[in-house]
């Protein structure tokens, strides 16, 4: 199974920076994606904004990610895209959080 997603394509770095060259955004398939997350060196449990109707958890740690993407050969270049697996970032976050209509202030 894959899943859809959009990027905005403009396939050279010149092209970028040049607004009468960008090819637009077009649906890529994310082949696959992993995440292995560990360490967690920071918790804030419990945060809540009462004032901007936002609360959550949120942890910071590192993770391990490899993704595989591609964009259909239809665009006329069928970009692949293949990270290497031992790539890792020292820094990442996550966490839940409940905002606007699904604020609730405990």
């Amino acid at each position: 199974m894959h899943n859809v997603c959009s990027v905005f394509d403009v396939f050279t770095v010149p092209n970028s920076f040049d607004p009468k060259h960008a090819l637009g955004i077009f649906s890529a398939i994310i082949n696959s994606m992993k995440i292995k997350w560990s360490g967690v060196t920071r918790s804030v449990l419990g945060f809540s904004d009462a004032t901007n109707k936002f609360r959550g958890d949120f942890f910071a740690c590192s993770a391990t990610i490899a993704v595989s993407a591609r964009t259909p050969k239809d665009t006329g270049h069928g970009l692949h895209f293949e990270s290497d697996p031992a790539t890792t970032a020292n820094l990442a976050q996550f966490g839940t959080e409940h905002n606007g209509v699904f604020f609730v202030f405990f």
